[in-house]
């Protein structure tokens, strides 16, 4: 990775939660895929829903939410763009470190649209890179299936809400299976 400064990851079983934004110091492009070594083996990994499964229509300035998240290793970010361009807003990332070294992070983006837009969340690290992505149709005084959305809307709040919950339980299936596994 060239002369950067060496990073520190927090403990195994340690969350944080961050905000990308147009400061960050997080990488713009996507990294290349290592063929070997260490991190060969942690795979860097997108998890459902994906994009193309979240909202697809939207009413002009309504606001809608997207989610990301992802597994691999402990150098795992997001970078997510709108029309093909890098955000320029704060986007929160929250990321869980599992025992064996890996890491889940969780990323998810408030925004309003006037016009039909695509949005791609990516996810990069040593090990490569996965995007995924949607484009937002704004549907204009037209009846559309808003009904079904803030349904699934309020599911992925509580999805949210309870992470570290959620990533505590995971540490102790990790350790259980440590030894046994």
């Amino acid at each position: 990775m060239g002369a950067s400064s060496p990073k520190s990851f927090p403990p195994p079983g340690s969350s944080s939660l961050s905000c990308l934004g147009p400061d960050s110091s997080s990488p713009r492009s996507p990294w290349p895929a290592l063929a070997s070594g260490p991190n060969n083996r942690k795979r860097v990994t997108l998890l459902p829903p994906f994009l193309s499964d979240q909202a697809q229509q939207v009413q002009a300035l309504g606001t809608f939410y997207l989610f990301c998240q992802a597994t691999g290793p402990a150098d795992v970010r997001f970078t997510w763009e709108k029309n093909r361009r890098a955000l320029d807003m704060c986007v929160p990332v929250q990321t869980h470190m599992l025992p064996d070294g890996s890491a889940h992070a969780l990323s998810w983006l408030r925004d309003t649209i006037q016009e039909t837009t695509e949005y791609s969340c990516s996810v990069l690290s040593s090990a490569g890179n996965q995007t995924s992505k949607v484009q937002i149709t704004v549907m204009r005084h037209e009846a559309f299936q808003q009904e079904k959305w803030s349904q699934e809307l309020a599911a992925w709040r509580t999805v949210a809400g309870e992470h570290d919950r959620l990533m505590q339980g995971w540490r102790k299936a990790w350790e259980s299976c440590k030894d046994t596994c």
